[in-house]
């Protein structure tokens, strides 16, 4: 078992490796190494040596493999519960999630239930003083703010995907490997009625290098079936996301909405279509690491945050920019 006021990082279900944020782990590791205290991380699902030989890599002292049927449904009533269970259990300094769907709604109720503080949307935490220092964007991403969270309770952080890469950070022992078997539960307040699977190989928008967004400027879906999903994203090997207004006009369903509303994604690159670069939007972009902007308006807010923008129809720059990339993509390596 930790020690008392150990660093703890929940992964979502499949462990390191299967777009579960393994960044959190490394962060653990720092903050553990900062704070005098051990790393922990829990994984959800039955166990798996590979998912735990994955978090030991990066740096946990203990891996806990938290063993309970109804958490796989991902049910926020569900996981508030069973993390407040494993907070008393590991008596816990520090937990780290996931600033995903379900880390944000899961977060601040397991802070109000807990009497825990509470830091969201982090982009870097480390350790400083006798507690943690976070970076978070704030006015929809065109500034960052800092904050401290100390003291002798719990505090609770949510972390981008991708904000900070995993790197190998071996455990200061040899990873115990524990399971951590949950109370039963009765049904929650909600109920599982259909699953949807994503085709085999898809990328989740959150876990993507290259992310391909389209704005209500890109008229139609038959018009982002054809230049984007069939043309500049099938050669990317990029999912495809969007506004708001996108959704709003039937463009791309609403699950893969990007925004302050939508899904927060970290990727290497992002090819903006048709987007105007409304702030509600940028807050689910702003931390990528290039932009490229394509947009008929010279004064769209948009070209204020790309590295590079072309004024131009996507009708016309798209197919052009898809053929160069599919030639420099096939040419042989050197």
């Amino acid at each position: 078992m930790s020690e008392p006021g150990s660093v703890v990082a929940v992964l979502d279900p499949g462990g390191p490796g299967s777009g579960a944020n393994p960044g959190l782990v490394s962060v653990a590791r720092q903050l553990a190494d900062g704070l005098g205290a051990r790393a922990a991380c829990v994984l959800a699902g039955p166990p798996d040596r590979g998912a735990a030989a994955s978090a030991v890599a990066l740096g946990a002292d203990d891996v806990f493999t938290a063993v309970a049927p109804w958490l796989d449904a991902r049910q926020p009533d569900a996981w508030v519960a069973a993390l407040a269970e494993t907070c008393r259990e590991l008596e816990s300094r520090v937990l780290l999630l996931s600033h995903n769907t379900l880390g944000r709604e899961v977060a601040p109720r397991l802070a109000a239930r807990l009497g825990a503080g509470l830091v969201s949307d982090c982009v870097s935490i480390h350790a400083g003083g006798d507690g943690l220092i976070a970076v978070r964007p704030c006015f929809s991403g065109k500034a960052l703010s800092t904050w401290v969270a100390g003291g002798p309770g719990l505090t609770i952080a949510t972390l981008r995907r991708q904000a900070v890469p995993p790197g190998a950070s071996p455990a200061r022992g040899e990873g115990v490997v524990t399971v951590l078997r949950l109370d039963d539960r009765g049904p929650g307040r909600t109920r599982v009625i259909e699953r949807v699977v994503p085709p085999p190989g898809q990328v989740h928008l959150e876990d993507a290098g290259v992310v391909v967004s389209v704005g209500r400027g890109i008229g139609t879906r038959e018009a982002l079936q054809e230049y984007i999903v069939d043309g500049l994203a099938a050669v990317l090997g990029a999912p495809v996301g969007g506004s708001r207004g996108a959704v709003d006009l039937g463009i791309i369903p609403p699950d893969l909405q990007i925004g302050l509303t939508g899904r927060v994604v970290s990727p290497k690159l992002y090819i903006a279509v048709g987007l105007s670069g409304s702030p509600q939007h940028m807050a689910g972009c702003s931390g990528a690491q290039t932009i490229v902007a394509v947009n008929t308006d010279p004064q769209a807010p948009i070209f204020g945050f790309a590295q590079y923008g072309v004024v131009g129809d996507y009708r016309k720059v798209i197919p052009s920019l898809t053929s160069r990339l599919r030639q420099v993509l096939a040419a042989p390596a050197g």
